[in-house]
């Protein structure tokens, strides 16, 4: 029987935590509104709005959901401890997957503040922030260091 793979929280780090929570809650806000407009005509006022996929740069806020798609795939596949082999380290994938969904993001909002930005635009920037912070800790985290080989000890 092969072995199976299991999520294991006490494996997790406090990095990978704010990873994994900062990176799922900005999915979920993706699908908020991130803009909103408001017009009156005639007496009549009538309001329309746009998650991060539609609206003024929609290629960004698609580009954004992608990459944090991606990125919860990776740390919860790495936590579970599923050896991908893909020609890179794994540190470095997860930091192109961290750079991918803050880069968009950031170009998301860029693009929306100017437009009728709208409650979810401000919550992602929050939670870009948080991601970026959680790929910062990762960083700092202390690599696995080789001990030296133990001297040979007396023949018994």
């Amino acid at each position: 029987m092969g072995s199976r793979s299991s999520f294991d929280m006490s494996k997790m780090s406090t990095a990978d935590r704010i990873l994994l929570g900062a990176g799922f809650l900005f999915f979920i806000d993706l699908i908020l509104p991130w803009q909103r407009v408001c017009v009156s005509f005639l007496g009549v006022k009538g309001c329309g709005s746009a998650t991060a996929y539609g609206g003024n740069g929609s290629w960004a806020g698609w580009l954004a959901g992608i990459f944090s798609l991606l990125l919860l795939v990776w740390l919860v596949l790495n936590l579970m401890g599923v050896n991908l082999e893909v020609g890179a380290p794994a540190s470095t994938i997860s930091s192109a997957l961290v750079a991918g969904t803050v880069l968009f993001g950031l170009l998301k909002f860029v693009l929306v503040i100017a437009n009728h930005s709208f409650i979810g635009a401000w919550l992602g920037l929050i939670l870009l922030i948080a991601v970026a912070y959680g790929a910062y800790m990762k960083m700092q985290e202390p690599k696995g260091t080789l001990l030296p080989p133990a001297p040979p000890g007396p023949a018994v």
